[in-house]
């Protein structure tokens, strides 16, 4: 979020996560270090004993790439829903508390879609990026920010996790289309991005 002094961390995570997706074009980055790593079944699945055939059946048709996103899509979507759910009570804009609204109920839509990409696939619906600072989300202390905010203070607050939510959804949704996922993902994917440049577009109209 940009009005934290913490977001510089977070940008520089961004070519990291986008690489990671886009497989295809960035060699050895698919699998990067440190705790920002989106957990694949392809990652979780090797190891001692574990056979080709093991690692494909864990991940039924999905590839590595498509479940890195599901997650990370997830994640993100999880954490910007509850942020909206703060905007009835605390919120000052007649305007910003209905865009709230309509983007929950959307939110709730693609977390739907997005976990029913997951369970075709048996792959477990955790959150691997439970507790990282991130791209596209806030961390714990820009949470307690917006958790105690109100009025016009809680209004420049969302916009601008909101703005970055959305933001960095329509990067990952134009890399993961471009590198080796599924066409489902893709379509998904598609989508997404769609949705997110239309959010957007309505948050700054607000």
């Amino acid at each position: 979020m940009t009005d934290f002094a913490s977001a510089g961390p977070k940008k520089a995570l961004v070519a990291a996560l986008l690489c990671a997706l886009t497989v295809s074009g960035c060699a050895g980055a698919a699998q990067p270090s440190g705790p920002t790593a989106p957990r694949t079944a392809a990652t979780e699945s090797s190891g001692t004993g574990s056979s080709p055939e093991a690692i494909s059946a864990a991940r039924g048709s999905l590839t590595a790439t498509d479940i890195g996103w599901i997650q990370l899509m997830i994640a993100m979507d999880d954490q910007a829903r509850h942020i909206l759910q703060l905007a009835p009570e605390r919120s000052d804009s007649t305007d910003l508390k209905g865009w709230a609204a309509d983007t929950t109920e959307h939110h709730r839509a693609e977390l739907a879609t997005l976990r029913a990409l997951l369970a075709e696939a048996a792959i477990p619906d955790d959150n691997p990026h439970e507790g990282h600072d991130m791209p596209g989300m806030v961390n714990t202390q820009e949470l307690q920010a917006l958790t105690t905010a109100r009025g016009p203070h809680f209004d420049r607050l969302l916009r601008s996790a909101m703005l970055e939510h959305f933001t960095q959804a329509r990067k990952l949704a134009a890399s993961v289309r471009k590198a080796e996922a599924g066409t489902e993902v893709k379509k998904v994917a598609l989508a997404t991005g769609r949705s997110a440049a239309d959010s957007l577009r309505r948050l700054q109209s607000t």
